[in-house]
């Protein structure tokens, strides 16, 4: 009885951290191959056209089950002209890029920053090139009730990717 209690209590603990781990996984897994896809194809399209390309936000929600990024983002603006091939048939968070021109201010949010020449990093900048940033969001607990979607950020001025204060909740 007391070996039933103790393996009890051990699955109460590990199970959720487990499940926890294998979601964060997931989202950085994906957020990396997408990420690296849509920079790729940002900057074929900049090669092609001059500048860079901005999108609606795509899919409209996140996903546990993911959703056919091409059937539902094709058609969207933006996606279909920057020819974005997922890699994954199944795409769980949502994505947006945006983007302008020259001198004009990159303000990603409060939660994210970009290199400038005043410090390590600023929360607004205003760049002398073109400039996109991309954002997503992933649902990390799985209940579709946007209490712990994370948001990642990526510029074109810095190819790391940053995550807000909810990632792993």
């Amino acid at each position: 009885m007391v070996v039933v209690v103790i393996i009890a209590i051990l699955a109460a603990v590990v199970v959720p951290s487990w499940v926890r781990s294998a979601r964060k996984a997931k989202a950085d897994t994906e957020i990396a191959a997408m990420f690296a896809e849509i920079a790729t194809k940002e900057e074929q399209y900049k090669t092609e056209v001059g500048s860079y390309l901005a999108t609606a936000q795509c899919p409209t929600t996140t996903s546990t089950a993911g959703v056919d990024f091409n059937y539902t983002c094709n058609a969207a603006t933006g996606w279909a002209n920057l020819r974005v091939i997922p890699t994954d048939s199944a795409i769980r968070c949502k994505y947006q890029v945006f983007a302008d021109v020259a001198n004009t201010a990159l303000t990603p949010g409060s939660t994210f920053t970009v290199p400038c020449t005043t410090s390590p990093t600023c929360t607004t900048v205003t760049p002398p090139t073109a400039w996109y940033y991309i954002m997503a969001i992933c649902d990390m607990d799985g209940q579709g009730d946007g209490s712990t979607n994370t948001t990642f950020f990526q510029s074109s001025l810095d190819t790391k990717y940053q995550k807000d204060g909810n990632y792993g909740q």
